[in-house]
C-alpha cells in the first residue's frame, strides 16, 4: 500500500470516524435527554402533587374546624359562641377568619365580633360534592371589602381560608387552581393557564406523558384541579448542572468513539488483521506457475503460489508469509491453500493425469506431528497428480523429527524438492538424509547468467550435486530464451519463470498445458 492509499485511507477512515461518532453522540443524546426528561417530569410532576396536597390540607383544615364547630349546641352569636369560635380560629392552621351564619345571615365573627346589623350572605359561586358553599375571591367584610379572599361554608359557619401562605408564591406563575364543576371557578394561582372552557376531554388531553404540563385533581374534592405548566427557566436554572454533565458525557462520547471507531478501522486495515481475518474466512487463493520439460518445451506441472487480496489491495507473499508464522497458523494455512489447489485442478479436465503439483510448505511444520495429516491430499487425488513438497533450505528440517516426518510422507507417495537450492542452510550430508526428488536451483543464479558472474559458474556443480544425488533439478527464474538455452545445455531437466508463464488461475494453466 503507497503514501497515497495510505492518505487517502486515513481521510476515509477519520470521516468514517466522525459519522460514527456523530450517530453516537445522536443517539447518547436522545437517550440522555429521555432520561433528562423523564426525571424533569417527576420532578415536576411531584412538585405539582405536593401543591395539591397543600391545598387539599387547607381545605382538611377547613372542615375539621367548621364540623368542630357546627357539632356545637350554639344557635346564636352569644359571648360563648364567639369564645370557642375564637379558640377554633387559634388551633387552626390555615383559617384566618370565622364567621357564624344564622338564616342565612353573617350575624359575627372572630375579628369583627357581633355585627350591629346582620349581613345578608351572597350566593355562592358554587357548592361541592360535599355540599360545601364557596367563594372566589369574594369581597372580605374584615377589610371593609377591599381585599378578597376563599370563603367556604358548612352548617352554620364559614371560614376564610389562607390559600397563598400555604401555596407559596414562588409558584403563582405556573400553576393555577380551579374548580371545574357545573361552571368553571379560578381559585388561585395564575388565571391564565386555563381555558373557562376545559371539558374533561381536554383535560385528559392535556396531560400526556410527552409534556411538562399537569392538570391534577382531589380524589376528596373531586372538581378542585391544579393545573402545572412548568416554567422553563425555572427549570433550566434548577437543573443547569445536569445540562452542564450532559454537554460534557455528549463531548466525551463524540471523542471517545471517534477514538474507538478510527483505530478500530485502522487494526482491521493493519497487515495482522487483515491476515488473520483471511485465514479465518478462506481469503486467500491460488495462482499456478507453470514448469517445463526444457527438453521438449512441453508444461508438465506447476507451483502452486498463494495469493491473497481484500476490499483495501493485495497483500504480497513477503508480507503476509511472515504474519502466518507470527499467527502460528502456517499449517492451517498449508491445508487451505492445499484443499483450494486439488479442488480447482480436479475440476478441470485438461489438466492431465500425472501433472506434478508442487506446493509450499513450512520447515517447521515438519517438526510436528501434524504433518502426518495429508493423507487428506491423496484422498483428493484423483487425477493420480504427482504431488510435491517443496521446502526451503533451512536448519529446522535437519532435525530428527523433521527428517522423520519427511520419510513417513515419501513412503505414502509424496515428492520433495529443496526450493532455493544453493542459498540456505544445506549441505550435502543432509542433502543425502532427506533423500529429496528435487533440487529448485534459486533464480539468482539463472539471473547472474548472461554477466558470467561467479554465482552462476556454480550451477554446474550443482548439477554434479544433483547427478550424484540422483535428484532432477528445476531452474526458478528463466525469463529468456538466451537463459533457457544455455540451462537446457547444461542438461538442467526443468525450467520455471515468466519465460514459460506468469502465476496464472487454473483456467490459463490448462490452456498452456493444452498451447504445448
Amino acid at each position: 500500500m503507497n503514501k497515497s492509499d495510505q492518505k487517502q485511507y486515513f481521510l476515509a477512515d477519520n470521516l468514517k470516524a466522525i459519522g460514527v461518532s456523530l450517530l453516537s453522540v445522536l443517539g447518547v443524546t436522545v437517550l440522555l435527554a429521555i432520561i433528562m426528561f423523564i426525571f424533569v417530569r417527576e420532578q415536576e410532576e411531584s412538585r405539582a402533587k405536593e401543591i395539591l396536597d397543600n391545598v387539599r390540607v387547607v381545605f382538611r383544615d377547613a372542615e375539621i374546624t367548621l364540623d368542630y364547630l357546627n357539632a356545637l349546641p350554639y344557635e346564636s352569636c352569644d359571648v360563648a359562641n364567639l369564645s370557642e369560635m375564637r379558640k377554633t380560629l387559634f388551633r387552626s392552621r390555615f383559617v384566618k377568619e370565622i364567621g357564624f351564619y344564622q338564616n342565612d345571615k353573617l350575624l359575627c365573627s372572630t375579628y369583627l365580633g357581633i355585627l350591629d346589623e346582620p349581613i345578608e350572605e351572597d350566593k355562592p359561586d358554587f357548592y361541592t360534592q360535599l355540599d360545601d358553599a364557596f367563594w372566589i375571591n369574594t369581597p372580605l367584610q374584615l377589610f371593609d371589602k377591599q381585599a378578597t379572599g376563599t370563603i367556604v361554608k358548612r352548617g352554620r359557619y364559614n371560614a376564610v381560608l389562607d390559600m397563598d401562605s400555604v401555596i407559596g408564591y414562588s409558584y403563582t406563575q405556573d400553576w393555577q387552581l380551579f374548580y371545574n364543576g357545573d361552571k368553571f371557578y379560578h381559585m388561585a394561582g395564575n388565571p391564565g393557564l386555563v381555558d373557562s372552557t376545559l371539558s374533561q376531554e381536554d383535560m385528559d388531553a392535556r396531560t400526556g406523558y410527552f409534556s411538562l404540563r399537569f392538570i391534577l385533581c382531589d380524589e376528596r374534592y373531586t372538581n378542585t384541579c391544579l393545573k402545572v405548566r412548568s416554567d422553563h427557566g425555572r427549570v433550566l436554572d434548577l437543573h443547569m448542572g445536569k445540562i452542564v454533565l450532559f454537554v460534557f458525557a455528549m463531548l466525551m462520547t463524540a471523542a471517545l468513539t471517534h477514538m474507538l471507531t478510527f483505530n478500530y478501522l485502522r487494526r482491521r486495515r493493519s497487515l495482522e488483521s487483515r491476515v488473520s481475518k483471511g485465514l479465518k474466512e478462506h481469503k486467500f487463493y491460488c495462482l499456478y506457475q507453470p514448469f517445463v520439460d526444457l527438453q521438449t518445451g512441453k508444461v508438465i506441472g506447476c507451483e502452486v503460489l498463494s495469493r491473497f487480496e481484500d476490499e483495501f489491495g493485495p497483500i504480497y507473499p513477503d508480507e503476509f508469509i511472515p504474519q502466518v508464522k507470527e499467527q502460528d497458523m502456517t499449517w492451517e494455512f498449508t491445508v487451505d491453500m492445499i484443499t483450494t489447489a486439488m479442488k480447482e485442478l480436479n475440476e478441470n479436465p485438461d489438466i492431465p493425469e500425472g501433472f506434478k503439483v508442487s506446493f509450499n510448505l513450512f520447515p517447521f511444520d515438519f517438526t510436528r506431528e501434524g504433518c502426518l495429516d495429508l493423507d487428506f491430499a491423496l484422498g483428493m487425488n484423483d487425477k493420480n497428480f504427482k504431488l510435491v513438497l517443496e521446502i526451503t533450505e533451512d536448519e529446522q528440517i535437519a532435525t530428527h523429527s523433521a527428517v522423520k516426518h519427511i520419510k513417513s510422507l515419501k513412503s505414502k507417495g509424496f515428492l520433495f524438492a529443496i526450493d532455493d537450492f544453493g542459498v540456505g542452510y544445506s549441505n550435502l550430508s543432509q542433502l543425502k538424509t532427506l533423500n529429496c526428488d528435487f533440487l529448485k536451483i534459486d533464480r539468482s543464479f539463472v539471473m547472474d547468467m548472461e554477466d558470467n558472474s561467479i554465482r552462476s559458474s556454480l550451477i554446474p556443480h550443482i548439477v554434479s550435486i544433483a547427478e550424484g544425488l540422483n535428484v532432477e533439478l528445476i531452474a526458478e527464474g528463466v525469463e529468456n530464451a538466451e537463459q533457457s538455452k544455455e540451462l537446457k545445455g547444461l542438461t538442467i531437466g526443468f525450467g520455471q519463470g515468466w519465460l514459460f508463464g506468469k502465476p496464472q488461475s487454473a483456467s490459463a494453466l490448462a490452456k498452456s498445458v493444452q498451447d504445448t
